[in-house]
């Protein structure tokens, strides 16, 4: 949008489809749909989605990816226009320099080519535009912002902010881009729930609703819909040419030269693309291309029901899908440094009516009386979940490319290999006392949870310890780590650094090696830090923006 509004004529080459919110986003009850929500069978196995949404989600079977023995990862991916953004969380978090210069703080890994000081106009800039419902709080750890009012908490959120005040920690509004009141000629949230499966209105940040429009209306932007990028081309000067596309449905090959070439094709895809445009990976001189791949730690947390509000009347309670943000309050100085594990974790809370009582399929009984003891706990659900948990960055944690599998378009797929360390065990083993010291706390009841695992179709033998373990938590009311991948928050793999010898980009995620090529999005981060990263990814890409025009009016070399 920045580039189209400064007079540069964009291309922008989408690989999948053209999304219309008009046509593709409805409000539909489970009951109005054909598999009520499950999914023609067998769809679910190709489409990581909904039977609501999964038209906006990625076709795995066009698109695999391969993992190492030791990796469990799943790489939740959209393809379309406006991506992950038409059904992500919303959380809106800036980081601050504790985790921005953690390496400075504890002596582990790297510290980022910026400060908070140089991100705090592009945060500023970023919500301002986007609009971010939250509310100010003064803690140096999460940094406030350009807020509009929160949305209100309900009454499960009301019962943990109380505990929350009674164990002395801070809790607030979990920050959201979701508007409270109109904003920039969009419309505030109507709370229909249906955060995650596109929302109709633009209420929540989307490009399609926020930042292509005012990028069409300047007459600089060209959108190309499925137009599969297969590599950067290079020129003699050590310079990037332009990239060669495949037509998604024709598969011809196209060629398109540009005087800058931005990769913005979410983290992992971005380093597909370097690491198909050169043997040895494109702009790698540092050796560090698909290395330090981190995905924020989650697992672990409980659900159950909060016996206060038990009985009571049916509410709209997860029409705006919020909740309370805990923000971090260990290992943020040496006051609250900790022995046995570095970095840390944020911790959220909801609970209240959802379309659907998934817990009354691990619910004893049957006949009337159990169908009366299902709506009295409806109204009562709660549950407390890791917000975001440091991941140390290591590189035995990397991405190559798979020497024998191709995408439907004869493109190599990524290799993936990543694994747990034992900081990232202890964060989570932390995380679960606290959650279930704040659950005891708010009078909460622990009842048995989901067996996610089997639902999805991943048995374990029963009597193996993974079975053992599975048991014990539902039996009370725990939640199973997720395999990887699960948060979505993958990051690294193209790392920014002061020196070129250390990273692939610069503090304007611009290559080190060549001077034209940029890459937004999650691929420069050093470390995960414990927010939420789409912020940081906006801010980061807006910083380099400026950057970038700078060097197109010759300002700098």
């Amino acid at each position: 949008m920045e580039l189209c509004k400064a007079g540069l004529k964009v291309l922008m080459l989408e690989a999948g489809s053209h999304v219309d919110p008009a046509r593709d986003f409805h409000h539909t009850f489970l009951y109005e749909m054909e598999y009520r929500g499950q999914g023609k069978p067998g769809l679910l196995r190709r489409y990581a989605g909904t039977e609501r949404n999964y038209r906006i989600m990625l076709d795995n079977e066009e698109n695999p990816y391969t993992t190492s023995p030791d990796t469990v990862y799943r790489w939740g991916r959209s393809r379309c226009l406006g991506g992950r953004t038409l059904h992500w969380a919303r959380a809106t978090d800036r980081m601050a320099d504790y985790e921005l210069k953690a390496a400075s703080r504890d002596g582990y890994g790297m510290d980022w080519a910026v400060s908070y000081a140089d991100m705090k106009p592009y945060y500023d800039r970023v919500e301002s535009f986007i609009g971010v419902s939250a509310a100010q709080e003064g803690l140096p750890q999460f940094p406030d912002g350009v807020f509009l009012p929160p949305m209100p908490l309900n009454c499960a959120e009301t019962i943990f902010t109380a505990a929350c005040k009674a164990l002395g920690w801070r809790s607030t509004h979990r920050r959201l881009a979701q508007l409270t009141r109109p904003h920039n000629g969009r419309p505030p949230c109507h709370y229909c729930g249906n955060c995650v499966n596109g929302c109709d209105i633009g209420a929540m940040f989307n490009p399609i609703a926020v930042t292509l429009p005012p990028a069409l209306e300047t007459g600089n932007l060209e959108i190309r819909t499925d137009s599969v990028v297969a590599r950067v081309r290079m020129n003699t000067e050590g310079r990037a040419q332009g990239v060669t596309y495949i037509e998604r449905h024709t598969m011809k090959a196209v060629d398109i030269d540009a005087t800058h070439v931005i990769l913005a094709a979410s983290t992992l895809e971005n380093t597909r693309l370097l690491l198909l445009s050169d043997k040895r990976g494109l702009a790698n001189s540092s050796g560090t291309l698909g290395q330090y791949l981190m995905d924020q730690v989650s697992g672990g947390g409980v659900r159950g029901i909060l016996p206060k509000l038990k009985g009571g009347p049916s509410r709209l309670d997860d029409g705006k899908a919020g909740g309370i943000t805990i923000p971090p309050f260990q290992n943020l100085d040496e006051k609250t440094q900790r022995k046995d594990f570095i970095r840390g974790y944020a911790m959220n809370a909801t609970g209240g009516q959802t379309e659907y009582p998934a817990f009354a399929a691990n619910l004893p009984g049957y006949g009337s009386d159990w169908k009366t003891e299902v709506k009295s706990r409806y109204v009562a659900q709660a549950r407390v979940w890791i917000a975001g948990g440091e991941m140390l960055a290591r590189k035995e944690n990397f991405v190559e490319l798979d020497p024998e599998v191709k995408d439907r378009w004869g493109i190599p797929v990524l290799k993936i290999h990543f694994t747990h360390c034992d900081n990232d065990r202890k964060i989570i083993a932390d995380f679960q006392e606290k959650a279930e010291e704040l659950f005891r706390k708010a009078g909460g009841e622990l009842i048995p949870s989901v067996d996610r695992d089997r639902a999805a179709g991943a048995p374990s033998k029963p009597g193996s310890p993974a079975a053992r373990g599975r048991d014990k938590d539902r039996s009370e009311g725990r939640n199973r780590a997720p395999a990887l991948g699960s948060s979505i928050h993958e990051v690294g793999t193209a790392r920014m650094s002061v020196s070129p010898k250390d990273g692939v980009l610069n503090a304007f995620c611009q290559t080190h090696d060549i001077p034209n090529l940029y890459v937004f999005g999650g691929n420069a981060f050093p470390s995960t830090g414990d927010k939420h990263p789409t912020l940081t990814m906006m801010a980061l890409t807006a910083r380099g923006c400026d950057h970038l025009l700078e060097l197109a009016k010759g300002k700098r070399v």
